[in-house]
Formats: C-alpha cells, structure tokens, sequence
C-alpha cells in the first residue's frame, strides 16, 4: 500500500473548466515543488475540450509534490499536486511518494 500524505497535505484537483470536460491536460507548471502558493495564485496551464485557462490555487501552502507532469492529462477530480501547509513538510510528501530527495 502506499504511504498516506501527511495529515497536513491536500490535493490539488484537476478542476471543471466546462459542463462537458472529462479530463484536462497540463500544458504548463507555473509554480514548482518548494514554492510558495497563496490562494489565488495560477498554478498550472490547463487545455481543456474548450480552451487553454489558467488555474488558480484554492488554498494556501507549499508545492509539495507535482503529481502529474507538463504535457500529461488527468481526470477531472483526480489530484494533479499535492499541497503542504509547511514547507518542511515536503520532504516527508517527497520520501512518502517515490523517490527519496536528494541530499
């Protein structure tokens, strides 16, 4: 089984750009793991059925994990990030979720 996030991580969605959107696709990462996002920031690019949008962040915290990358597609509700409320939380998400970070 996987190893839980942290109590403190939340999920970044891949949000409804449209009533008919099934499923997006990342064209661009406008922040990176580490940085800082506050709620309103645009986070990602994503192409939907209809148009390329800018997606902006709902909560506030650090970029902890990029779960699916640029040029990938996600279903719409499926977590495309993982979001941490403390920056010395991401290295927990990092080991907890694949590949140990680098010294």
């Amino acid at each position: 089984a996987a190893a839980a996030p942290a109590a403190d991580a939340l999920s970044i969605e891949m949000p409804a750009l449209s009533s008919t959107m099934t499923e997006g696709k990342i064209v661009q990462w406008l922040k990176s793991v580490g940085d800082k996002v506050e709620a309103g920031d645009a986070i990602m690019v994503v192409e939907s059925d209809k148009a390329d949008m800018d997606v902006e962040a709902f909560e506030e915290g650090y970029i902890a994990q990029i779960v699916t990358a640029e040029g990938d597609a996600a279903q719409v509700g499926a977590a495309v990030a993982i979001l941490v409320e403390n920056e010395a939380d991401i290295a927990a998400v990092a080991a907890g979720g694949g590949a140990p970070a680098a010294a």
